[in-house]
């Protein structure tokens, strides 16, 4: 399975907008593969200020949706968390 997903980042330090900077192609075996990784790629740019992952098709930005909310509380923490230490 295989999907485009582009790569948005901020137009300039002083503008908040964002824009696309590259198309990316995610590819995996199972469609719970794909958003995991797709998901892991996003939460590495939470520090990074105006910079995440989209996908290209709506519908499939609708799936990865629905694949989030109906994601356990223990398997969101892990996916989030990874291997760190919570106090």
């Amino acid at each position: 399975m295989e999907v485009k997903i582009e790569y948005w980042d901020r137009i300039s330090y002083t503008n908040w907008d964002s824009e696309i900077k590259k198309t990316e192609t995610l590819s995996a075996t199972t469609e719970d593969a794909l958003f995991e990784s797709f998901y892991k790629k996003n939460n590495s740019l939470r520090y990074c200020n105006g910079s995440y992952y989209k996908f290209e098709d709506w519908s499939v930005e609708t799936k990865y949706n629905d694949w989030r909310k109906n994601m356990s509380k223990a398997r969101s923490f892990e996916l989030y968390y990874g291997n760190g230490v919570v106090d």
